[in-house]
């Protein structure tokens, strides 16, 4: 709701996506890829970010499990026994009764299968193609025992790579300056406006893609890997799991990490104004590019020294969102299959898609923004049809003669038409397109052979048409010749 000025619009656009590549270094960062390796690339070849991981299962033994059922069986028993004493007169007889209970616990007798399981994920860069010479930049090797209740089902696995380029990132990054240089070229014939134009295309191919190598780990490690580990692990008597593939898929929803990718403009005055110095100490390992352009158009903007405190707010949360981790989660040297290392890759994972998406957001809501004033100043949303208008209404006031509709009767000399030919839109409303037509003195007449005996010469006069097709952006209208004959009239339509 700010007033501005449309190279204003440039300006957020240029400071958006900025914010944008800082905040990724600041994910990447946690990941291993700090200023060091930034440095280190070779940026004359492309740069690739790769995911590996891989696991070796080893067999160990066999042991066999008495586990007791939760059912008890009680037995009740009575026995009956006699006392005889002999008296001078008669004979009495006593008779004891006793009773037992017997109380039996069933037991199962399970057969365990140990094995011995060494996991190993790695985060590496590598320039080219020198896959053999690339740099681990963060992981994590551990050894596990499982248990299975059958011999068969563990096998070593090596799961397919998921690699990022990142030649993008780095080319947007001064790595003398350690600052992020992005700029729309308002100079260049491709840029259409702040949307449309090569820079900002580039980068929003880099956030899908960053989205899908983000994806790519979510569904392939985690949703697939790690939960196939922790379901073969099947002991005869179950220990519940303190951490679950649900707790780790679900760890972003339990921290509220700031995201610093925000359109925002803001009523300013002349002297609220930076003058090009930042006066804010950075966090993060890349800093946002002062600019010393003060005027008029970039006023409405966010400052560097705004801009830098949402980036320093930004790194704060993730640094607060990891210590709470490092607390709660067990450590890399437990051998637990879910550890904090998991716990921050599912995080940042999560959170890098939360960023692009969030990009992708951005720079539509600048073009919708754009696209609404617009129509506000016309009037109505133009299309395909309007431009047609307009040049037909130009094209009778500037050229003569002006160009008729493609409409004309088939007809023999001195007759009554037998039907019509147009070339009509298919957009369903069957306007006739406008052609110039000249006619032609024809120094032959055209022959056509219909079969060995038969040949159809035509005759009559023949007429030269010129249309010129319009385009309304990616937008085309579509056409079609057709022929309509009268009722009992037919004539014969000869096309190639």
């Amino acid at each position: 709701d700010v007033d501005h000025t449309y190279g204003a619009k440039y300006g957020l656009v240029n400071l958006t996506s900025n914010a944008a590549i800082i905040a990724y270094v600041n994910c990447f960062e946690k990941l291993g890829l700090d200023a060091a390796v930034l440095k280190s690339i070779d940026k004359t070849k492309p740069a690739t970010l790769r995911f590996d991981s891989s696991t070796a299962c080893k067999f160990l033994q066999e042991v066999k499990v008495d586990v007791p059922m939760e059912r008890s069986y009680e037995e009740k028993e009575e026995t009956t026994g006699s006392d005889a004493s002999k008296k001078t007169t008669k004979t009495r007889v006593m008779k004891l009764l006793r009773s037992s209970t017997k109380s039996m616990k069933a037991v199962n007798h399970v057969k365990e299968f140990h094995w011995e399981v060494e996991v190993n994920w790695s985060i590496s860069v590598y320039s080219g193609t020198s896959v053999e010479e690339k740099k681990v930049v963060k992981s994590r090797t551990y050894t596990t025992t499982l248990i299975t209740q059958s011999k068969g089902g563990m096998v070593s696995t090596n799961l397919p790579p998921i690699e990022l380029s990142i030649s993008w990132l780095l080319q947007q990054i001064d790595m003398v300056e350690l600052t992020s240089q992005f700029k729309v070229d308002t100079e260049d014939r491709d840029t259409k406006t702040p949307r449309r134009n090569n820079a900002v295309q580039k980068a929003l191919d880099f956030a899908a893609q960053l989205r899908q190598w983000c994806q790519g780990i979510e569904s392939n490690f985690f949703g697939h890997f790690q939960k196939h580990l922790l379901q073969k692990h099947n002991p005869a008597v179950q220990k519940p799991h303190t951490f679950t593939i649900r707790h780790l898929l679900g760890v972003n929803n339990q921290y509220s990490i700031f995201n610093p990718i925000l359109p925002l403009m803001e009523e300013s005055g002349p002297s609220d104004r930076d003058d090009g110095s930042n006066g804010v100490e950075s966090k993060s390992i890349i800093e946002l590019q002062c600019s010393n352009d003060n005027n008029d158009e970039h006023k409405t903007l966010l400052t560097s020294k705004d801009i830098s405190k949402l980036l320093n707010e930004h790194v704060r949360t993730l640094e607060g969102a990891f210590s709470v981790i490092e607390e709660s989660w067990p450590s890399d040297s437990s051998g637990d299959i879910l550890s904090s290392s998991e716990a921050v890759l599912s995080l940042l994972s999560n959170h890098l898609r939360e960023l692009s998406a969030q990009y992708t957001e951005t720079m539509s809501y600048i073009e919708s923004m754009m696209e609404n004033q617009l129509i506000a100043a016309i009037g109505k949303r133009l299309t395909p049809n309007d431009l047609d208008k307009f040049v037909k209404f130009h094209n009778a006031r500037l050229l003569c003669p002006m160009p008729q509709p493609f409409s004309h009767d088939i007809r023999r000399p001195g007759h009554y038409p037998v039907g019509l030919l147009s070339i009509e839109s298919r957009d369903g409303e069957n306007e006739c397109i406008h052609s110039h037509s000249r006619e032609v003195v024809a120094t032959s007449s055209l022959k056509i052979s219909l079969s060995a005996a038969t040949v159809l010469e035509l005759t009559g006069h023949q007429y030269l048409h010129g249309f010129m097709n319009h385009r309304f952006g990616t937008s085309h209208k579509r056409h079609q010749l057709v022929a309509r004959a009268r009722q009992f009239s037919s004539f014969i339509l000869v096309i190639g």
